[in-house]
């Protein structure tokens, strides 16, 4: 079975993106509130109507009215949230959207953090969704992935948590109005970074039409998330064993990662390709802001030479050479650029029948600190992804909240290797994490 996450999915295989076009970056208003035209880095998200959900299970007193205020005075901070798409001539614009956003609430099942929302990227690009059971709830903040990867999202979450405790504390709730984000094209050929690889222009890929139906959580096909969670004594001992072993924690999470895919696919190392995607943000000169830019995203590839010993500390040391190597040769930094470069003309988005053995992890990182009031505690945060015409593909989403690292196993719901794969994650962390 094939593996690539939510993010990788899109930043990897983006065979028939759109091309580009005279609008690409250009941000301009009109009296019809159009935006600027979609950088061929975010069309590929509307091809897919690509929403990721951002879940934080809450337990104690909610207050729905202060955290509509909240959502509202995000929304006119950052005016991503109020868009929408419109098709045009120059292809899909983003485009104020006609109402603001109201907040979905519904009790359910806290597992099913998307229950009753409904998403339309013809309406708006972003939804928050409350589903609550008793004294706890999950606060989902959906936005599309073509105004924010999960760095830009995790920020705007943050602001929406801090408004929501100066509403309820009676404080005023405003914040300094941003300016529509950037495309990762724009912000690379800012600094001179241009694909290193010729190739055809792409050829354009229609968005779907506004007559369409309403996309809803009952017909939309989300992945189903099951969370690993470590608890904090685990974390301190691989943050530990990584400082000894002079090893990253994301590298090895990763080689934990990759001994669990071979297990379960019964493969040797050396026919899996590890994807892994890169938050450039920093490693631009100057460095990006958090919400200046939509997807500010590169990545590489590694496969195991078959001489590396089958451990979580080797495999994770030479993931981290390969991280390095790519940021210093600036091929992870235009690797988006080339992908995007070498599309062929008329191809599928992903077709699954030509993918390798891939494991894909995309690390969000530690979730700052989010105030709340004193009768409110955020007690876990993880993925929630809606995404039209996903493959029966799953992947790894890992965040550290709360001291807490998280690992997210994003399956279609009843995949008959899901039980396994969990059951191998385990053993494998809690081995690695007693040494």
């Amino acid at each position: 079975m094939n593996l690539i996450t939510l993010e990788s999915q899109f930043t990897w295989q983006l065979h028939g993106i759109a091309g580009h076009h005279a609008l690409t970056g250009g941000q301009f208003v009109t009296r019809d509130g159009i935006w600027r035209a979609l950088a061929p880095s975010e069309r590929v998200h509307a091809a897919k109507e690509a929403y990721i959900g951002y879940t934080v299970h809450t337990t104690g007193r909610l207050d729905l009215a202060a955290l509509a205020t909240a959502y509202a005075a995000v929304s006119r901070a950052y005016p991503q949230l109020a868009a929408r798409l419109v098709a045009s001539d120059h292809g899909p614009v983003f485009a104020e959207a006609d109402a603001p956003a109201k907040i979905h609430t519904c009790d359910g099942d806290l597992a099913r953090p998307l229950t009753g929302v409904e998403l339309d990227q013809h309406r708006a690009l972003s939804a928050l969704n409350v589903v609550r059971d008793g004294d706890d709830a999950t606060v989902c903040l959906l936005t599309h992935h073509s105004i924010a990867d999960a760095h830009h999202s995790i920020e705007v979450l943050v602001a929406l948590w801090s408004c929501y405790t100066d509403a309820v504390q009676g404080a005023p709730v405003d914040l300094p109005r941003h300016p529509y984000p950037r495309s990762l094209e724009d912000l690379l050929a800012e600094r001179g970074i241009r694909s290193a690889a010729p190739g055809a222009e792409p050829a354009p890929q229609p968005l779907a039409q506004p007559n369409q139906p309403v996309v809803t959580a009952r017909n939309t096909p989300d992945q189903h998330v099951i969370q690993h969670r470590l608890t904090a004594a685990q974390t301190s001992a691989l943050v530990e064993l990584g400082h000894r072993e002079n090893v990253t924690i994301n590298g090895l999470l990763a080689g934990v990662l990759l001994l669990v895919e071979a297990e379960i696919r019964d493969l040797p190392l050396t026919e899996l390709v590890y994807r892994f995607t890169v938050n450039l943000r920093s490693h631009l000169t100057p460095p990006v802001g958090p919400t200046e830019g939509t997807n500010v995203l590169g990545g590489a590839g590694f496969t195991a030479a078959g001489d590396l010993k089958p451990d979580a500390v080797a495999l994770g040391r030479a993931i981290g050479e390969r991280l390095r190597e790519g940021l210093a040769d600036g091929s992870i930094q235009r690797s988006l650029l080339d992908l995007l470069s070498q599309a062929r003309p008329g191809a599928k988005p992903w077709d699954p029948s030509t993918a390798p053995a891939v494991v894909s992890m995309m690390n969000w990182g530690a979730v700052p600190p989010m105030r709340t009031p004193h009768d409110l505690r955020l007690t876990n945060f993880h993925s929630a992804p809606s995404i039209r015409e996903t493959t029966a593909m799953g992947g790894y989403v890992v965040n550290t909240f709360d001291g807490r690292i998280g690992i997210d196993l994003t399956w279609p719901e009843g995949d008959p290797e899901l039980p396994a794969r969990l059951d191998s994650l385990r053993d494998r962390l809690s081995r690695l994490t007693l040494q």
